[in-house]
């Protein structure tokens, strides 16, 4: 090595400097993504939670201007029906949100050939 050559990298990092920059990449891209849905995961929630709160103060409303008990059941009823639906429509999204993140991370692994077979699925013994 002369003064005036450059400074190289040896030859064995150039061998897989090719593979490692797809590779990280792949990483970043999917992190990119995965906060992407990350965000959306978290607008979702608020926005669930923005249409509880007001839901609630238009139950209050309503309950508290009843003529009769049978009408603030049915104002409390129907508050409690928004309520199930926004706690259901949360678990969809988590696990839409859990399916991204592991699929992201799945994404950059090492690739495997074809001809590998997966698994064998554990099964519990009968006893």
């Amino acid at each position: 090595m002369s003064v005036e050559a450059p400074l190289e990298m040896p030859a064995i990092w150039n061998s897989s400097a090719d593979s490692t920059s797809k590779l990280a990449c792949k990483f970043w891209e999917s992190q990119s993504r995965l906060l992407d849905h990350m965000q959306a995961f978290a607008n979702g929630w608020f926005d669930r939670r923005h249409v509880g709160t007001r839901a609630a103060l238009d139950a209050v409303q309503k309950g508290c201007a009843a003529k009769n008990p049978a009408d603030m059941v049915a104002c409390y009823q129907d508050w409690v029906a928004g309520v199930a639906s926004r706690i259901l429509d949360d678990q969809v999204a988590y696990q839409q949100f859990i399916h991204v993140a592991i699929s992201s991370l799945d994404s950059f692994g090492p690739e495997q050939p074809a001809s590998v077979a997966p698994a064998p699925v554990w099964q519990p013994r009968v006893a």
